[in-house]
C-alpha cells in the first residue's frame, strides 16, 4: 500500500508538470476536470427565518448575471454557502466545513456575519437576526462573500492575508455587495457610501490607513475586534480610487488588479492596474479624508413632489439656523454628508423610506406613523406635512440638528442617558423658539411641569436610561408625558450649569464611554439624587 501510495503521489507531480502548477493544485483539490458553468448552492443548519433562505438565495442566483454584466467575469468553481440559523451554529459551520481552528472560533463568530475559503470554494454565513438586520444586508453579505471567492480564482490563491492589500480586498467585496444589494433593489450604492461616511464620522475612534495594508491573521481579528470602523475606512478607500483612479470601466481595474496578483506584488500591480503608485494614492487618500473629517456638514435636499415648497425653504433656512445656534452655544458646526428628504404624510413618508433606505414596508409604516423626522444613518426624513408654521419649523429643526450634533460627539454609541439625549436635543429646539422672540426657558419649564402634575406620576429620569427604558416609558405613560419629563431636568441642567456644561458632559462620556460617570464628573451630583430632586420639584 505504501510504495502504492508513492506511486499515485508520483503521478500527481508529473501531472504537475504536465499541466502547470494551478491546475495540479486544482487537481488535488477535486476541483480539475469540472465542465459547465459554475453553479453557487444555498444550504442550511439549523432552520434560518424563511426570509434569510428567500434572501441568500436570491442574492446567490444573480451574482453570476452581476459578474457577468459588470466585471466581464465568472466564476469557475462551482460554491457552496451554508447558512446558519444562529451564531451558535454559525461556530460549528466555522470549525466543522472551513477548517477555522477551536481556539479562534469565537472571536471569528462574534466579529464577523460571514467567512469565505477559497480553497475549499465554500461560504458560512451567520443567519442571525441581529446581524442580517434586512434584506439589503443579506444581500450585500452574500455577494461579499462570494466577491472573495472571485478574488481566490483571479490570483490563484494570493487574494488573502500577507499577500495582498486589506483594504483593498475588503473594500472590492464590499463594492462587489453593494453592487449586487442595489441590482436587487436594496439600497443604492450611493446609500452605501454615505452610510460609511457617516459610521466613519461618528466613530468614537479613528482608523488608520497604515493599518489596513499587508496583514496578518492575527492583525485582522485585532482590526474587526476594536473600536475603529477599519473595514468601514476600507470601503470609503475602495469607493475615492474607484471614482478617481476607476475611469468609465472601474470593475475591470479590480479583475485586471486580481489576476495580476497571481503572478506579481501587490504594490507593482496596484501601479499598473490604476496607474498610480500605492504610497501617492495612500498620501492622497489620507489627505482627503482628514480635510473630509472636519469639514461642515453638507446636506443634500430632497424634495417629494407633493411637498409645500415655501415649508421645505423654510425648513432649510431653520437648519441653518441651527447649526449657527450650535456654533454659538457649543463652538462647532454639524459634521458629514447627509440626504435630508422631505415628505409630505404618512404614506410618502413610508414610500420614501423603503425607496431610499430599503426599509421593509412594515417598519417604514411604523416610523412614519409615529415621528416628524426620522434618521437611517446618513439620511434624514421630515414629514413637511406635521410642520405647519414656523415656530414648528424651527423647534423641529433645531431638535434634529441638535441630536445628530450629539450623537456625533458621543461616537454614534449608547451611553445609558436615553432621557437626557431627549432632553438635551428637545430643550435645544426650545431655545431656538427663545431666541425667535417666543417665551423664555423657565416659562416652558413650568408649563411641562403643570401638565406633568396632571396625570399618574412618572418614574424619576435615573429609571429611563437605555433605549429599551425609553421604550417601556413611553407605551405605559405617552410619548408626550415622557418627553415633557426629559426636557424638564434638561432645562433644569441649563439653568443650574449652562449650555457649556452641556457640552462637557458630551465630551466627557465619549472619553469614558460612561454616561452616568461623566454626568457626576461634569455636574457633581450623581444622576440618582439630580433625578430625586426633579421629581420632587415636579411632584413635591
Amino acid at each position: 500500500m505504501r510504495k502504492l501510495g508513492i506511486f499515485l503521489w508520483i503521478c500527481v507531480l508529473a501531472l504537475g508538470l504536465c499541466l502547470g502548477g494551478k491546475t495540479a493544485w486544482d487537481f488535488l483539490n477535486g476541483t480539475v476536470g469540472a465542465t459547465g458553468p459554475a453553479t453557487v448552492s444555498v444550504h442550511s443548519l439549523g432552520q434560518p427565518a424563511p426570509e434569510t433562505i428567500r434572501d441568500i438565495e436570491q442574492a446567490a442566483a444573480a451574482f453570476p448575471q452581476l459578474l457577468e454584466e459588470r466585471y466581464q467575469v465568472s466564476l469557475q468553481q462551482s460554491v457552496d454557502i451554508w447558512v446558519s440559523a444562529d451564531t451558535v451554529k454559525y461556530e460549528e459551520l466555522l470549525v466543522k466545513r472551513l477548517g477555522v481552528e477551536e481556539d479562534k472560533v469565537k472571536p471569528k463568530a462574534q466579529y464577523t456575519s460571514g467567512e469565505s475559503v477559497g480553497r475549499k470554494n465554500i461560504i458560512a454565513l451567520d443567519g442571525d437576526k441581529q446581524k442580517m438586520t434586512d434584506k439589503s444586508e443579506r444581500y450585500s453579505t452574500t455577494g461579499h462573500e462570494l466577491f472573495h471567492q472571485l478574488q481566490y480564482e483571479l490570483s490563484e490563491g494570493r487574494s488573502g492575508y500577507e499577500n495582498s492589500l486589506f483594504w483593498l480586498e475588503e473594500g472590492t467585496a464590499d463594492y462587489a455587495g453593494a453592487l449586487l444589494a442595489e441590482k436587487m433593489g436594496g439600497r443604492s450604492v450611493e446609500k452605501w457610501y454615505m452610510d460609511d461616511l457617516f459610521t466613519l464620522q461618528n466613530a468614537r475612534e479613528a482608523a488608520k490607513v497604515e493599518k489596513l495594508q499587508r496583514t496578518t491573521e492575527e492583525e485582522r481579528m485585532q482590526l474587526l475586534s476594536g473600536k475603529a470602523k477599519y473595514y468601514t475606512l476600507s470601503d470609503v478607500m475602495v469607493y475615492y480610487l474607484l471614482h478617481k483612479y476607476g475611469g468609465d470601466r472601474p470593475e475591470q481595474k479590480i479583475i485586471a488588479y486580481y489576476k495580476g496578483l497571481a503572478k506579481g506584488e501587490a504594490e507593482t500591480v496596484f501601479a499598473q492596474a490604476f496607474g498610480v503608485e500605492l504610497n501617492a494614492f495612500l498620501q492622497e487618500f489620507s489627505a482627503w479624508w482628514q480635510g473630509e473629517l472636519s469639514a461642515p456638514a453638507q446636506l443634500e435636499a430632497v424634495v417629494r413632489p407633493q411637498v409645500d415648497k415655501s415649508v421645505a425653504r423654510q425648513f432649510q433656512k431653520n437648519i441653518a439656523a441651527s447649526r449657527q445656534w450650535l456654533q454659538r452655544h457649543w463652538g462647532h458646526d454639524l459634521k458629514g454628508r447627509y440626504k435630508l428628504v422631505l415628505v409630505n404624510g404618512v404614506e410618502d413618508y413610508a414610500a420614501a423610506m423603503e425607496e431610499y433606505c430599503g426599509v421593509n414596508a412594515e417598519e417604514a409604516k411604523k416610523t412614519a406613523a409615529d415621528s416628524v423626522w426620522a434618521e437611517n444613518n446618513s439620511t434624514l426624513f421630515v414629514n413637511a406635512a406635521k410642520i405647519e408654521d414656523s415656530r414648528q419649523s424651527a423647534f423641529v429643526s433645531s431638535t434634529m440638528v441638535s441630536r445628530l450634533f450629539i450623537l456625533q460627539q458621543l461616537g454614534n454609541e449608547d451611553t445609558d442617558m436615553s432621557w437626557l439625549l431627549r432632553g438635551i436635543s428637545y430643550v435645544a429646539g426650545v431655545s431656538r423658539l427663545v431666541e425667535t422672540g417666543e417665551g423664555r426657558l423657565p416659562d416652558y419649564q413650568r408649563a411641562w411641569r403643570l401638565e406633568l402634575r396632571k396625570n399618574t406620576p412618572l418614574p424619576t429620569v435615573d429609571k429611563i436610561m437605555t433605549a429599551d427604558d425609553m421604550a417601556r416609558a413611553m407605551e405605559q405613560y405617552g410619548n408626550e408625558s415622557v418627553s415633557h419629563l426629559c426636557e424638564y431636568a434638561a432645562a433644569e441642567l441649563v439653568r443650574r450649569y449652562g449650555w457649556a456644561a452641556l457640552y462637557n458632559w458630551q465630551l466627557a462620556a465619549r472619553r469614558t464611554g460612561e454616561g452616568k460617570q461623566a454626568f457626576s464628573q461634569v455636574f457633581g451630583i450623581t444622576a440618582a439624587d439630580f433625578a430625586a430632586q426633579v421629581y420632587l420639584m415636579i411632584y413635591g
